[in-house]
């Protein structure tokens, strides 16, 4: 079961696909819509032997909400028996910028043209931007002359199994961005222009070999105002938008423009380039969404308020640990408060040359994902062919085989969706670091070694407010030791049960609510809770019964 489209937009009709198999004579299937927990759609559908799809279809205002998330559950019945439940999840937005799932495609054969599957495999996952990868022709010249051409890496690409492709991303209410570093060119085009260059101190250009060379972007060189116009014909060809990379080095250079010596600080030019950008196609006519990659956050504290639609970190050493992705998440945030922020952390225990077993590099995944989405970030991780992201070079992608963990994937993304509004809502205020833990007193856990930083053996607690809303994330790193994020973790953390939790608080609360990834197909679950006298006036009180990987509790008032 999953929807007809990545996303929804505000007055678009909501389809919710169930695929079936078997004799279903007489049977019913009813569906069942949720926003948070409560139910607020049920519909029901008789069934025939004769099919194999049926899809529910329904409409929903959402005309006061940027950020809203739905779930899904769907039941058949056989007389009057519930026999099986499937769950998924949609949410309603004005832009997938309001909560970017971003996914990857990186395959462009002639023989991938009649490949229809990728992309709806994805749309389960509800991937609603996708990166084109390494699509183009040359770095320096995107558009490739011939429908049949041999890309920088030697790889035989089709320009049809592009158009359709972006063609197929829109059918599933999916942005199409196409890949495009801002100051890559080929030799070919350095060699005629080696005055659009920018060099080393010592007068070596900057580059890759004899494979790439680095061009100076800066507004005084004819490289910005060419890179510009590639990327305006990327749009004409149907893509909806430019992802921007840089390879993160130099932060200086020397360029030379009309024979002048200048030292190019480029955390000063990129602002510039993605702004200019973002002009020169609107003024053309056309809309253009711009990911732009700060690599190992830089420069982001330039770039995050630039006309770009969300702040992309691709994450490297020495950002190696579940607490720096959290630190990269919350810094940029504070950059960039009404954007927000996708890491590209890229799991290298998939790589197949390491011979890591591939249930350490799931559990690793499951810990990174949980960290991320707690944090209040989106991951660039999935894409076509089920493929996990473990190389800057997304060709080497890693098809997962595991169906049991493809549907631990489902789960979390479906989860994303459904509590979006609590996890990634631009109100939302986090406050874990002053009200719980040390000497704060208005959280307490108990029952569990807690705290409000990431720490090996422990639970991290994240509390965050929103208005009628407390919300608690707990993300388990009981038993693990190793708290390095790209690295293979031999086990998921210890199950613990039973974590006793009081909260002081001046408002009435009408419900306290659980919900996880990894238990009740996400479903939010009431929890019972009493109030007791504590040392600066009544708390609640609570016992969340237990906690696998990431518990997400929300306390409405």
């Amino acid at each position: 079961m999953y929807p007809a489209k990545a996303q929804f937009k505000n007055g678009e009709k909501i389809g919710i696909l169930v695929e079936l198999e078997g004799a279903l004579e007489s049977d019913i299937l009813r569906c069942n819509v949720y926003r948070l927990h409560e139910q607020i759609r049920t519909l029901e559908i008789f069934l025939s032997s004769e099919e194999d799809k049926v899809k529910f279809e329904f409409n929903i205002d959402n005309n006061d909400k940027l950020i809203s998330g739905y779930g899904v559950e769907v039941e058949l019945y056989h007389m009057d028996e519930v026999v099986q439940t499937f769950s998924t999840a949609f949410d309603i937005l004005p832009s997938w910028k309001y909560a970017p799932r971003y996914g990857f495609l990186a395959d462009f054969s002639k023989e991938d043209l009649n490949d229809k599957h990728d992309l709806k495999e994805m749309n389960k996952y509800h991937l609603n931007v996708v990166q084109y990868y390494d699509w183009m022709y040359r770095h320096h010249d995107l558009i490739p002359k011939s429908d049949i051409f041999i890309d920088p890496l030697q790889r035989e690409l089709s320009l049809s199994t592009v158009k359709d492709k972006i063609d197929l991303a829109h059918k599933y209410g999916m942005e199409a961005i196409a890949y495009g570093a801002v100051y890559a060119s080929a030799p070919e085009y350095y060699k005629k222009n080696k005055d659009l260059g920018i060099y080393k101190n010592n007068g070596d250009i900057y580059g890759f070999g004899d494979f790439l060379y680095m061009m100076d972007i800066s507004r005084e060189n004819k490289w910005h105002d060419h890179i510009i116009n590639e990327f305006y014909k990327v749009i004409k060809l149907g893509f909806d938008g430019i992802h921007m990379d840089q390879y993160g080095f130099p932060k200086e250079a020397i360029s030379s423009v009309n024979g002048k010596r200048a030292i190019r600080n480029l955390r000063e030019d990129f602002p510039n380039l993605i702004d200019d950008t973002k002009k020169y196609i609107e003024e053309k006519g056309e809309k253009v969404s711009l990911i732009f990659n700060a690599v190992n956050n830089w420069p982001v504290e330039t770039v995050a308020q630039s006309e770009q639609d969300a702040v992309y970190i691709e994450v490297w050493p020495p950002n190696d640990t579940y607490q720096d992705l959290y630190n990269l998440i919350t810094n940029a945030k504070k950059y960039a408060p009404e954007k927000q922020v996708i890491l590209a952390a890229y799991m290298k225990p998939f790589l197949e040359e390491l011979n890591i077993p591939v249930d350490q590099a799931e559990n690793a995944t499951l810990l990174t994902m949980a960290t991320i989405f707690a944090s209040g970030g989106f991951h660039l991780l999935l894409g076509e062919n089920r493929g996990i992201l473990d190389d800057p070079y997304y060709p080497k992608y890693r098809t997962i085989e595991s169906e049991q963990f493809n549907n631990k994937l489902r789960n979390y993304y479906d989860f994303i969706v459904k509590y979006e509004e609590l996890l990634f809502d631009f109100d939302i205020i986090d406050t874990s670091m002053v009200n719980t833990g040390g000497i704060n007193g208005e959280y307490v856990i108990k029952g569990v070694e807690a705290s409000p930083k990431v720490e090996a053996d422990k639970v991290w607690s994240l509390v965050k407010e929103k208005p009628d809303f407390k919300v608690i994330n707990l993300v388990n790193f009981k038993g693990i030791e190793d708290m390095n994020w790209n690295e293979p973790k031999e086990k998921l953390p210890a199950k613990t049960e039973n974590i006793e939790v009081s909260v002081l608080t001046c408002n009435e609360v009408k419900a306290v609510y659980l919900a996880s990834p990894d238990f009740e197909d996400g479903k939010a679950v009431r929890l019972n809770f009493s109030y007791v006298e504590g040392d600066q006036g009544n708390e609640i009180r609570f016992v969340v019964p237990e906690l696998y990987v990431w518990d997400l509790i929300y306390i409405e008032y």
